[in-house]
């Protein structure tokens, strides 16, 4: 227990100790810990205990300090004794002061104010000090914008702003000087505006003169001559200094600098007025603006320009100036204008002028001329690229003019070719002598062996429009490789240029000219000697090509597509020649004529073979091909007219006399076809033409009918060529022919022989409907 209690006040005292030393925090703590272990009382025992120590130890302290308190306080009284007397001797002394300071007080209040009456005037002074230099600046400055001393005037405008109005800014006055120094600033820039507007007149007036300068270097680079850029008046001026001065001087125009031409003075005055005004950038728009005004009047096309190429010059100069004074501001000034603004001007510029040179180009009607602008076109895109200008768009241009100047080319000399077929009279040309045949050969160069040992006259199987043709496309060729001439292209570029135009004269123009000259809605009705003339003409035209590629070989490496084209018109022309053949086959024939009384006359086909044999004799310089082809078209026209003759429904009723006469005719004609001589040609060729017809008739005549219908459908049979249909209408028109007939004697054996043959055929048109039905069915 004595443990236990000795263990318990140790705690409290603890507990009293922890609360002495700190704050207020651990109260809460030590009063539950109390509580919990159940030691209130001996706490509040202990606490008590600890109070009264602390009561006895300040009475302690108390006692100790009362003496010397009771001392301090006596002295206090003694004290305040010695201040009472203290004070009185103040208030004396005071008295005393205030009344000897009092003139002193006077004399200084006179003192301060003669000080201050000194010192306004010293400001005065030093204000009339400061105010008189404004006032003369100002003067000065007055008397400079009177007389427009712009660059004075802004250094007497920088003195009164940074140096004098400083100085005085506290005067009312000064504001009114400030605001006619606003005034001055706005009189100042309007007079740089105007110094501006005299550049700006300057430029419009010259421009075409730098522009002139520009093309005379271009040229001088280019190696182009000087009269695609000299006006006809500048020339006969250059010619009269010339004669006078017997002595030639190119390099007044090349050597020239643009400082030379266009006093830019006034616009760099003006855009440093501007700087120094602090204006620059109003200073730029304005002169943005008053640009974007001129580029519209610089690019207005003169009155009647397409009509005078000076015009036409002059305004490529123009604006080539134009751009190039432009060009020199925007590398000589900071910031005027910006490559932005620059290439915006050209933009809007470079619509405009296309539309001019197309105009140009669509109202030129004459090849030289259209050369000179194309030239000209070159000197302006080389002239006007130095100064950044977008030239790509005007190769385009240029790439119209050479559409148009082919265009022409070709309207030209498709003119030029028809006149050169039309005035041929289409015979073989005959030369008279050696001096004529070398002309001939410089003119069109290709030899024929076979006339070279021939005497004069001698007689060449072309007639003369083939050299004249030659010389035409040669020219042709020559006049197309000219707008070459000048561009920086490349060969196979050149190559292109001549060759696209050149095929076009002889695949479309000539091909034209040759189709309606033998078309048969022709003027000039062509006769058939004529259109073989032709066709041989057309034969050594395509032989030609060869000399025609070695000559342009030096100019261009291309080939033509004239061999393949002359073929095509040849083909047209065989074709004219096989429709004239047959139109004349079908006139000797008569048609209209024909078994009009069951018969046909053999006179016909006489008068046919006799026509056939006089112009089979004019084939003898046509091409083999040719003659065995034209032979095949009139033998297969024959045999296709005798057999529509006999097959025509026009015919109702035919004879068997008839048909035996009209095998007759066709005896005569197969006995032409195997005597025509032709080289190379196997004569039985052309009797095959006449094999349907021949067959037909042999099994009609011949009354094979049971042969035909056994052996039908074999390849190797005896009338393999008679179609069922075909030899049914002769049937049908021999059974009506039957039934028209008259006999001469009513009764004997002929009268018998006509029933017989009414029944064959009879029993030959039901056995040939049978076979067509058959066929057909299957």
């Amino acid at each position: 227990m004595n443990s236990e209690s000795r263990v318990s006040d140790t705690y409290l005292d603890n507990l009293l100790r922890q609360l002495e030393t700190s704050d207020s925090t651990q109260l809460t703590s030590c009063v539950r810990s109390v509580f919990i272990k159940n030691d209130s009382s001996e706490f509040l025992r202990k606490l008590d205990d600890r109070i009264k120590y602390y009561d006895s130890e300040i009475e302690k302290l108390c006692n100790f300090q009362y003496q010397n308190f009771v001392k301090a306080f006596h002295e206090l009284l003694q004290v305040r004794k010695d201040t009472t007397s203290m004070k009185n001797e103040l208030v004396k002394n005071n008295q005393m002061m205030q009344t000897a300071g009092k003139s002193l007080a006077e004399k200084t209040e006179s003192l301060i104010q003669q000080y201050n009456r000194r010192r306004n005037i010293q400001q005065t002074i030093e204000a009339l000090s400061q105010a008189f230099p404004v006032f003369e600046t100002y003067r000065k400055l007055q008397e400079c914008m009177e007389e427009k001393k712009l660059y004075p005037a802004l250094k007497l405008l920088e003195q009164l702003e940074t140096k004098h109005l400083v100085l005085v800014k506290e005067h009312r006055w000064s504001e009114i000087i400030q605001q006619n120094i606003a005034k001055f600033r706005d009189a100042i820039r309007n007079e740089s505006y105007n110094e501006l507007k005299n550049f700006l007149e300057n430029v419009a007036t010259h421009a075409d003169k730098v522009g002139k300068s520009a093309f005379a270097q271009a040229s001088s680079r280019l190696n182009i001559d000087k009269r695609y850029y000299m006006l006809e008046e500048d020339r006969r001026k250059e010619q009269q200094q010339q004669q006078q001065s017997n002595e030639t001087n190119d390099s007044t125009m090349t050597d020239t600098n643009i400082t030379e031409l266009i006093d830019f003075s006034s616009m760099y005055k003006s855009l440093h007025i501007n700087l120094f005004l602090n204006l620059k950038d109003d200073f730029s728009k304005h002169y943005q603006r008053e640009k974007r005004k001129q580029a519209p009047v610089i690019m207005d096309t003169p009155p009647k320009m397409h009509e005078s190429f000076d015009s036409f010059k002059k305004y490529l100069q123009r604006v080539t100036g134009f751009f190039i004074i432009e060009d020199h501001v925007l590398n000589t000034t900071d910031g005027v204008i910006d490559q932005r603004f620059y290439y915006d001007l050209c933009e809007k510029a470079i619509q405009q002028l296309l539309a001019v040179l197309r105009l140009a180009v669509l109202k030129s009607y004459n090849p030289e001329l259209m050369l000179d602008m194309k030239i000209v076109v070159v000197l302006f895109c080389a002239a006007i690229k130095e100064s950044g200008f977008p030239v790509i768009p005007l190769l385009d241009v240029i790439m119209e003019l050479r559409d148009n100047y082919h265009q022409l080319l070709l309207s030209q000399w498709g003119q030029r070719c028809r006149d050169t077929l039309t005035k041929d009279t289409y015979t073989p040309l005959i030369i008279e002598d050696e001096e004529q045949y070398q002309r001939l050969l410089r003119q069109f160069p290709m030899r024929i062996e076979a006339t070279e040992k021939i005497p004069f006259p001698r007689t060449l199987p072309y007639s003369e429009s083939v050299p004249n043709l030659y010389s035409e496309i040669k020219e042709f060729i020559l006049v197309c490789s000219k707008f070459a001439e000048g561009l920086n292209i490349s060969k196979t570029d050149v190559d292109d240029m001549i060759r696209k135009p050149t095929n076009i004269l002889l695949t479309k123009i000539l091909k034209t000219c040759l189709v309606e000259l033998t078309g048969t809605e022709s003027e000039s009705q062509l006769t058939f000697s004529q259109l073989v003339q032709i066709c041989i003409n057309t034969l050594h035209l395509e032989n030609s090509m060869p000399f025609l590629d070695d000559y342009i070989a030096a100019l261009v490496h291309l080939k033509l597509q004239g061999p393949s084209m002359l073929k095509d018109i040849r083909s047209l022309v065989e074709d004219r020649i096989y429709d004239k053949l047959n139109d004349k086959i079908d006139q000797c024939l008569d048609i209209g004529t024909l078994f009009v009384c069951f018969l046909i006359s053999s006179n016909y086909i006489q008068t046919t073979i006799q026509f056939l044999e006089t112009t089979f004799r004019a084939f003898t310089h046509l091409p083999t091909q040719l003659s065995q082809t034209t032979c095949s078209s009139a033998c297969k026209h024959i045999s296709t007219s005798l057999m529509n003759i006999l097959l025509s429904p026009d015919v109702k009723a035919i004879s068997l006399g008839a048909l035996q006469q009209f095998e007759l005719d066709l005896m005569q004609c197969e006995v032409f076809a195997s005597c025509i001589q032709i080289p190379n040609w196997d004569n039985s060729t052309l009797l095959l033409y006449f094999q349907d017809l021949r067959q037909l008739l042999d099994l009609v005549i011949n009354k094979d009918w049971n042969k035909y219908l056994t052996d039908f459908g074999k390849e190797d049979a005896q009338f393999a060529r008679v179609t069922p249909q075909a030899a049914l209408i002769v049937v049908e028109k021999m059974r009506e022919g039957l039934k028209r007939a008259r006999p001469f004697f009513p009764f004997g054996s002929r009268q018998q022989s006509e029933k017989d043959d009414k029944k064959l055929l009879d029993q030959v048109a039901k056995d040939l409907r049978n076979l067509i039905n058959d066929r057909a069915n299957s």
